[in-house]
């Protein structure tokens, strides 16, 4: 299945390539990234079952299938290990719901694991929550979880926390003007996005020109979804807004863009990450639609030697570049292989987790990032440009934003 990337165009292979030569990076991926060398910890002798979840079908199954690919990119760059142990990798299918989410974290947990990673349906994870504290086991999620979850001792947010891409983008849109029209989808995630760029657009002094309490006209692009699509970006252009945001992913996703190609609007569209990432863009044609920005924590251009060597062994592994869920994945395999060579002994999910939180500064293919005291990341986002990088359609950075967490 394409990834949203069909391929990595040659000249910026030369690019990442001349770079790993120029700092001589000879070795695999996992040679920075805890493989063990002649200094490097004794390996334990012990095999741990550590658990995967992901879901196969349904509204996640793009995300889910970037979430499996990262985190066996790690283990396979790593020699199947985390920390010094050997993996015997047990993955469960998560479902479409979050019932079947928990089912799956429960079978794994009956299984022995020492921690889990993975689930994509951020509505899961409250009810995961308090299963993995009965349980006594991490899961270390690489998506997104909702703001609420500041008490969840053992779910560690390595992606993001539901509506931070929304603050994010809030700081870039002030400084392109005051009037900004909201757009959002029908899930949790996309009004959680919509609702906490409103509140920060509106704390910065700007004004939503389609919220209820600044235009009583509008009530018919008030409503989340697709209805009257063309219409909706036409008031805008008629309310003179000055930029859109858009928090959708997947199929309307890609209906969002081509309208929004289709009506020509010389107004930016700024999206959440799903916006760019759940979809093919190969799929928009050789025409990209102009003026697209998305705020996200990982761009795969970002220029630090920790990326060039993901992004090389992703492509080597793949053929594709890797999306921001499948860097996360792999870095939520990575935050576990240095959790588990601070655990003496054969370790238990509870040592697991307090090992966790002793972490410190995490070295990552986005950066530098830390968890903070809510083991949700404290990281930088990104501004991305929707564009082409030679033939082949990217997400290419653009500038900084915030630091959030």
């Amino acid at each position: 299945m394409s990834r949203g990337y069909s391929t990595l165009d040659r000249r910026q292979l030369l690019r990442i390539f001349g770079a790993l030569t120029a700092a001589g990076v000879t070795g695999s991926l996992a040679a920075a990234c805890g493989a063990d060398s002649e200094d490097g910890p004794r390996l334990s002798g012990l095999t741990i079952r550590v658990g995967l979840v992901v879901p196969s079908s349904g509204p996640y199954a793009r995300i889910g299938a970037d979430i499996e690919r990262g985190f066996r990119l790690f283990l396979s760059s790593n020699n199947n290990r985390l920390g010094p142990h050997n993996v015997d990798l047990r993955m469960v299918d998560e479902g479409e719901t979050a019932e079947s989410a928990l089912q799956a974290v429960t079978t794994l947990a009956n299984q022995g694991v020492v921690a889990i990673a993975g689930v994509a349906n951020p509505d899961a994870l409250p009810m995961i929550a308090l299963e993995m504290q009965n349980r006594q086991l991490p899961l270390v999620n690489p998506h997104a979880a909702p703001g609420t979850l500041t008490n969840a001792l053992f779910v560690w947010r390595v992606g993001a926390v539901l509506g931070d891409a929304g603050r994010a983008l809030a700081d870039y849109a002030i400084r392109q003007g005051t009037r900004a029209y909201i757009m959002w989808d029908t899930t949790s995630s996309g009004a959680a996005e919509a609702e906490l760029f409103r509140i920060s657009f509106v704390d910065l002094g700007g004004t939503v020109i389609n919220d209820p309490n600044a235009l009583t006209s509008a009530a018919d692009y008030r409503t989340p979804g697709l209805d009257n699509l063309q219409a909706r970006l036409a008031e805008a252009e008629n309310l003179n807004a000055d930029t859109i945001f858009a928090a959708f992913s997947g199929e309307e996703a890609q209906q969002v863009l081509e309208a929004y190609r289709a009506a020509r609007l010389s107004i930016p569209l700024l999206g959440t990450p799903s916006l760019t990432e759940t979809i093919d863009l190969a799929a928009l044609g050789t025409e990209l639609p102009e003026r697209v920005y998305t705020s996200m924590y990982y761009a795969p251009d970002l220029n630090n030697d920790a990326n060039r060597r993901f992004i090389t062994e992703y492509h080597r592994t793949h053929g594709t570049q890797p999306s921001g869920y499948a860097m996360a994945a792999y870095d939520s395999a990575a935050v576990l292989d240095r959790a588990l060579s601070l655990v003496p002994g054969d370790p238990t999910g509870a040592e697991v987790n307090r090992a966790l939180s002793q972490l410190g500064e995490i070295e990552s293919p986005r950066g530098t990032w830390t968890f903070n005291i809510n083991r949700s990341p404290q990281q930088k986002w990104y501004l991305r440009r929707l564009g082409y990088d030679g033939m082949v359609p990217s997400n290419l950075l653009d500038s900084d934003l915030l630091v959030v967490g």
